[in-house]
């Protein structure tokens, strides 16, 4: 008898790793859609494996967790040839979000606090259509030669988290020319993206 519940085990294990990376469902897929038929599409879409269950974020205490039931990574570009946002949209998972909105607060606080003068970078808070929305913006995009902005929308009706870095490009090569062609093109985006949240939660 103790055989065979030996035996029975590895094949527990087996099971439960093949159901683990069995996702028929695609929570996302709506959001992902939504976002390539505005006026930024991605080339290519990557999910995340099934395995991967959380993701670790700086805290001034030490390293925090934040749940991952699904989520995608997409980069998206606008005219150009150049990628202009690298998208992550994430879902929690089931009763997580809270504590993960929390832990994604406390991390951009604290990336805001890392700054220093003369380039100071505040926490910028507002709320659209029911999507909290957290960036951190370089006021010039000659001061940032990879990721101007970071901005983290969140939408607790769905429990969806979208974390957003928007990427400078070579001068000869930009879309935007001046701070405020940059400021505008990303207002564009970020409306599209709590749009898109709040159009396609459930």
């Amino acid at each position: 008898m103790k055989h065979r519940q030996l035996l029975a085990i590895p094949m527990l294990v087996a099971a439960l790793a093949a159901q683990a990376q069995d996702r028929t469902a695609y929570p996302l897929g709506p959001l992902a859609q939504c976002i390539n038929r505005s006026q930024f599409q991605f080339r290519q879409q990557d999910r995340l494996p099934a395995h991967v269950t959380t993701r670790s974020v700086k805290l001034a205490t030490g390293d925090g967790q934040v749940s991952v039931a699904d989520g995608y990574r997409l980069m998206l570009f606008h005219k150009g040839s150049l990628p202009f946002v690298n998208l992550k949209i994430e879902r929690s998972a089931e009763g997580r979000f809270v504590a993960d909105r929390d832990t994604i607060v406390a991390q951009m606080q604290q990336m805001s606090a890392n700054s220093k003068p003369p380039h100071l970078v505040p926490l910028e808070t507002d709320t659209r259509q029911g999507v909290e929305v957290l960036g951190l913006n370089n006021p010039k995009i000659t001061q940032s030669s990879g990721v101007i902005s970071l901005y983290t929308l969140l939408h607790a009706a769905s429990g969806t988290v979208a974390t957003a870095y928007l990427l400078n490009q070579p001068a000869d090569k930009r879309e935007f020319a001046t701070d405020a062609q940059y400021q505008a093109l990303r207002e564009l985006f970020i409306a599209a993206l709590a749009a898109c949240m709040t159009d396609t939660a459930q």
